[in-house]
């Protein structure tokens, strides 16, 4: 039953220790083996293992264009790793409480505990050990930049003010919901084969893909740790080339988005007139059952709609559930204007103790159960905000950079059908 609320991280293979890209156009002998990078290879099981999590997770169907971004995302680990072990027993930069915290984190969001996260990736055949050392290798990643550059990264008090000030003014104005990926040019001969992979993913979107997995899989940004997310987003927040296309999008259109430092994907989840400042907070409760082709050929379909039916109240409707199997979250809350389109349109106007309709995506049926709902005044971001935003954006640039000089001098070899070695680098 929980397959359907699986959302996941990606996960790579262990990796490399040296580092010298070149040209690699014959076929490699080895079968099974789709890459070597650095010594260390990635093989086709390990590549069908993402490909799967990654299809759970955003919702994706099984193709060659995905198959292709999971396999860059799995090289870019190879390489981070390739340097960071060669810290291994030197500096701890990452603890095994870290690891697991982050862990729990990924299973809170799929609202359960650990442990049942762990049985269900088990369930699914999922690399447990791969998939925790994935989490190592970012979270590793994060400090070594930060423990590299931190000293060049400085913000002002004068600067956070004034960015306060900005933003305090700038809520008179319209404001919006937006989600981000992004995705660095870092040298000028790499701009046509960046800007298409920023279209292919940007296509994933028009499959229906969801917005925050793909974010956190394959954009750059810091902010890509939570599925992109940037909350409410005033002028002067962003760049005038993003701004500029948010006034322009419709709510629920992606956009690509080219600047200096590169291409974005944007997200318009929810637009806000001038001088609002407040958004509505629900709690509720999500029944679900599987679709049908998922339950042995049993109509539930009609099960769900004649239960509502029958039910027109959340409590007695939820004791009902329960009583037949039916999965029944934990009490969820959120804010209306950013929950994902769907679910905004079920329950924007049920009342409390009532219930959505039902909303359905590839593998599921569900119905909302409106426990509370009340208006809450946007909190204006503090200093402390701000600076940590300005930090996470600096150091983002100085990892695109460290990355860039590690992946010129990777030595990476690829399986011919994966196209043109130089030309698959350039896209990492």
């Amino acid at each position: 039953m929980n397959r359907f609320l699986l959302l996941l991280c990606g996960c790579g293979a262990v990796v490399a220790d040296h580092i010298h890209a070149k040209d690699w156009e014959q076929p490699i002998k080895y079968e099974g083996i789709v890459a070597i990078v650095n010594g260390n290879i990635i093989t086709s099981l390990d590549l069908d293992d993402q490909v799967k999590m990654a299809m759970l997770a955003s919702g994706m169907k099984e193709s060659a264009e995905l198959r292709k971004e999971i396999l860059k995302s799995m090289i870019t680990e190879e390489i981070k790793w390739g340097l960071l072990k060669k810290f291994a027993g030197k500096v701890d930069w990452v603890s095994e409480k870290d690891v697991e915290d982050s862990f729990a984190s990924i299973a809170k969001r799929n609202n359960m505990s650990s442990e049942s996260f762990s049985r269900l990736l088990v369930s699914k055949g999922i690399n447990l050990k791969a998939f925790k050392h994935s989490i190592r290798v970012n979270l590793s990643w994060i400090e070594y930049v930060k423990a590299k550059y931190g000293k060049n990264v400085n913000i002002t008090e004068r600067e956070l003010v004034a960015t306060l000030n900005d933003i305090k003014e700038n809520k008179k104005k319209e404001s919006f919901l937006v989600s981000r990926m992004f995705f660095p040019v870092t040298d000028s001969g790499s701009v046509k084969a960046v800007e298409n992979r920023v279209y292919t993913i940007n296509h994933m979107l028009a499959q229906n893909a969801r917005f925050g997995e793909l974010a956190r899989k394959f954009s750059k940004s810091p902010d890509a740790r939570n599925g992109g997310d940037l909350g409410w987003i005033y002028e002067g927040q962003l760049s005038r080339e993003e701004y500029s296309a948010l006034e322009s999008m419709k709510v629920g259109e992606s956009r690509v988005v080219k600047n200096s430092r590169g291409f974005y994907i944007l997200q318009l989840r929810d637009k806000r007139e001038a001088g609002k400042d407040s958004v509505t907070h629900l709690r509720f409760i999500q029944v679900g059952v599987p679709r049908p082709e998922y339950a042995n050929g049993q109509d539930t379909r009609a099960l769900i709609n004649q239960l509502r039916s029958h039910y027109s109240n959340a409590k007695a409707f939820i004791d009902q559930a329960r009583t037949i199997g039916c999965f029944v979250s934990d009490p969820l809350s959120g804010i209306l204007e950013a929950m994902a389109p769907e679910v905004r349109k079920a329950v924007e106007h049920c009342p409390v103790n009532g219930l959505s309709r039902v909303v359905s995506n590839e593998q599921a049926l569900f119905v909302f159960c409106v426990l509370d709902r009340r208006e809450e005044k946007i909190p204006e971001p503090t200093l402390n905000d701000i600076r940590n935003q300005k930090i996470n954006e600096k150091f983002s640039i100085f990892s695109d950079k460290e990355l860039s000089e590690l992946k010129k001098r990777a030595d990476i070899k690829l399986d011919k059908k994966y196209g043109k070695t130089s030309d698959f680098v350039s896209q990492l």
